[in-house]
């Protein structure tokens, strides 16, 4: 089942801006993005499966014109919000990321986080097909997904009792680069975010927060983390991994995504994979 048809609403929630910006796997998207994208002016950017557009926010203060395009209402009304409360211009859609409701070329960067791990075979080739569609030639297609080689996050997954969607999986990042080739696009490009390892995911939740041990493994990892000469390993380690590719002018060949390697449900409807 897709994230579309997900029966429960993560967003319902009403988290804060403040809340989600405190979180380590936020700030380290926001950097990665800052450092690939330096200069924002007038860009037009499509977070497709946006949430409250919190990844988007530090785009749209460096002058990009943003859109949000999520299936989730209450999480739109969010980012609305948190755009409206910081004087930020924002353009929302409610939409399916099957069926993303833009022409063709009409953005030079279409990204999202955490989404597609939330759409089968079918639906995923869909979701990439639509996203290479509404990006104008030159312009970037990037997502940041689960690496299902972080054995810290995905033991944090496996060890939730509540879940916002029925479907949930991991990737390589070698088997999300083969699916992006699959659909026409060359010259693929990996990296990582968040490569420092979590063990506060094994740590039980009553634990002080004084006493747990991952900002000691940040500050370790910080190198590794800001480094332009190591994606590949920041790929294969980090909590998520990141990839890209630029749109060509013309597609190559697509092949089915049903012939390629793809990581098991983590979690399908509602309870966690055995």
């Amino acid at each position: 089942m897709s994230a579309t048809a997900a029966p429960h609403d993560h967003w319902h929630t009403q988290p804060t801006l403040e809340s989600l910006q405190a979180q380590d796997i936020w700030q380290l998207r926001a950097a990665f993005l800052e450092k690939f994208f330096p200069v924002a002016d007038d860009l037009q950017i499509l977070e497709a499966g946006s949430g409250p557009a919190h990844d988007s926010i530090r785009f749209a203060q460096r002058g990009a014109h943003v859109t949000a395009l999520d299936c989730s209402h209450a999480g739109l009304d969010l980012a609305k919000q948190f755009y409206s409360d910081l004087q930020l211009p924002l353009q929302t859609a409610h939409g399916d990321l099957q069926q993303i409701p833009f022409d063709d070329d009409s953005f030079d960067l279409a990204f999202n986080g955490g989404v597609l791990e939330h759409f089968d075979d079918d639906e995923l080739a869909t979701v990439i097909d639509e996203m290479v569609r509404v990006v104008r030639p030159g312009g970037i297609v990037l997502a940041f997904c689960p690496n299902r080689h972080n054995v810290f996050y995905q033991h944090h997954l496996k060890k939730i009792a509540q879940h916002s969607y029925e479907f949930e999986r991991a990737f390589t990042a070698s088997e999300m680069k083969q699916r992006f080739e699959s659909r026409g696009l060359p010259h693929v490009r990996v990296s990582g975010v968040h490569v420092h390892p979590a063990p506060n995911y094994f740590l039980p939740t009553w634990l002080p927060k004084v006493h747990r041990i991952e900002p000691w493994c940040r500050a370790l990892f910080a190198p590794l983390e800001r480094s332009d000469r190591h994606h590949r390993i920041n790929s294969l380690i980090g909590q998520d991994f990141v990839i890209w590719a630029a749109v060509p002018a013309r597609l190559g060949e697509r092949h089915p995504l049903s012939v390629l390697g793809g990581g098991p449900a983590v979690r399908e409807q509602g309870r966690a994979a055995a």
